[in-house]
């Protein structure tokens, strides 16, 4: 009897990282990005490389590509967002903020940044400013 020839399934294609992917233009395709999370640019880059190779697609995509601001922060909820903000240094507030902006653009997300910022701001007190001398300091130790 004969041993039965094995074979490998065929593999499954990856899904196309856009909705009709291969029929958009190269403005279709920019212009859609920017509502994609890291992990989802990634899978366009890979597809767009085996494939088109278009220049302005790359270019619009090693613009967007970048590290999340907050460990998982495309999967945050807006509530899980606002919490972590609260708890942030000030570099990381930042970093939220611009890649926000860059993104998703939330307002609830922005409206807390700005908040938490400024509040942060504050609370600093002006000495932790180098060289920041009040008028008045420096009228009094020139003897005017």
């Amino acid at each position: 009897m004969a041993a039965a020839a094995t074979t490998s399934p065929s593999p499954i294609p990856a899904p196309l990282p856009l909705a009709g992917y291969d029929r958009l233009d190269d403005r279709q395709v920019i212009d859609r990005l920017s509502d994609h999370s890291q992990i989802e640019l990634e899978a366009v880059e890979s597809y767009e490389r085996s494939h088109e190779d278009r220049k302005p697609v790359l270019d619009k995509l090693r613009y967007l590509r970048g590290s999340e601001p907050l460990p998982g922060y495309d999967a945050l909820s807006v509530e899980e967002i606002v919490t972590e903000v609260k708890d942030a240094d000030l570099a990381t507030i930042k970093k939220v903020r611009g890649y926000e902006r860059k993104f998703a653009n939330r307002r609830d997300v922005l409206e807390e940044v700005v908040r938490v910022h400024h509040a942060r701001q504050a609370a600093q007190p002006a000495s932790a400013a180098p060289g920041y001398q009040p008028t008045s300091a420096r009228s009094a130790r020139a003897g005017t």
